[in-house]
């Protein structure tokens, strides 16, 4: 079956606790805790309660200008991304640009042995695919967990990453686009991209074109049984 991350995105610790009891509850494979979205005065607290679920959760802590919540110095940011580090999460989301310029950061990880998903979003649209495979070839370089996330303008875009599929051997690739028109390549990507996970959101979507868990695994056990029933050997 499928893997599936639920992403949490709260911004008060008891919260926190509540959603990550039911995003396991509702079938979640994993989860992904945004913690660019709490106050940094809570960060210290909430590290504690990640730690009871570490081995089954990507840590993420996005910058505004990739999308997300923190909008402290590029120096605060590596800082916290470092004490999450210290928890040992099961992967510590780190986007390409961090990494590829901090190179004291990156070989800070390199040396504690620290799991990373190095991630890199387009907004805006998919870049052409010798693009994507030259960006594809620059990521490898820092780990083999790599997430690549696009905007889709139509369902080609969408296609197009699917067919990075092709290339990524020997990586653990997550590749989906966002967008009404990306949907497909969040379903697809799991099955005929054999990426170790996908993303939904619990109920309510932190990016565009994103599924909530009941709606992926619906998704899931229909074409599961589709496939199987379509390998089925007549009686």
């Amino acid at each position: 079956m499928p893997k599936i991350c639920v992403s949490i995105a709260v911004e008060d610790p008891e919260a926190l606790k509540k959603e990550i009891n039911r995003a396991f509850g509702f079938g979640a494979d994993y989860i992904e805790i945004r913690f660019d979205y709490l106050k940094l005065s809570d960060m210290e607290q909430v590290i504690k309660i990640a730690e009871l679920v570490r081995t089954k959760s990507v840590f993420t802590l996005r910058a505004s200008e990739e999308g997300g919540k923190f909008k402290g110095s590029t120096t605060d940011r590596i800082l916290w991304l470092k004490k999450l580090s210290s928890a040992r999460p099961m992967l510590l989301d780190v986007e390409f640009k961090t990494i590829k310029d901090n190179t004291d950061f990156a070989d800070y990880l390199e040396k504690q042995k620290i799991p990373i998903l190095v991630s890199w979003h387009d907004f805006e649209k998919t870049p052409p695919d010798d693009e994507l495979s030259d960006l594809l070839e620059k990521m490898r370089m820092y780990s083999n967990y790599i997430k690549i996330v696009t905007t889709a303008k139509n369902t080609q875009d969408a296609l197009r990453l699917l067919d990075l599929y092709e290339t990524a051997i020997g990586l653990n690739l997550i590749a989906f686009a966002m967008g009404e028109e990306g949907i497909i390549s969040r379903i697809l990507c799991t099955i005929f991209g054999n990426a170790p996970f996908t993303y939904a959101a619990l109920e309510k979507a932190i990016s565009p074109g994103q599924l909530t868990i009941k709606q992926m695994r619906k998704l899931y056990d229909r074409i599961i049984f589709l496939l199987d029933r379509a390998h089925a050997k007549p009686t």
